[in-house]
């Protein structure tokens, strides 16, 4: 999946998680309360289902999933480390 086409699914996504459309890319949903501690967990299965990853314990920082271009570097991390 290229970058664009990973950008708008995540965007989706988080948009739809956070009950809100056209999120921008860098809002923090965890800060301004978009999302909660479930929407969280929601969000890491459906990065590792849709993207094929493992979110590791280490992986677990809310500077990786706190805004669709964290989850989006996030991502292009993780393909990298798995190429």
């Amino acid at each position: 999946m290229d970058v664009s086409a990973r950008k708008k699914l995540v965007s989706e996504y988080l948009s739809k998680l956070a009950g809100k459309q056209d999120l921008d890319d860098s809002v923090d949903i965890f800060e301004t309360g978009l999302v909660n501690s479930l929407a969280a967990i929601q969000l890491i299965s459906f990065l590792e289902k849709n993207f094929r990853i493992k979110v590791e314990i280490d992986d677990l920082d809310n500077a990786n999933f706190c805004s669709i271009q964290a989850v989006c570097n996030f991502l292009e991390r993780k393909a990298v480390i798995n190429a």
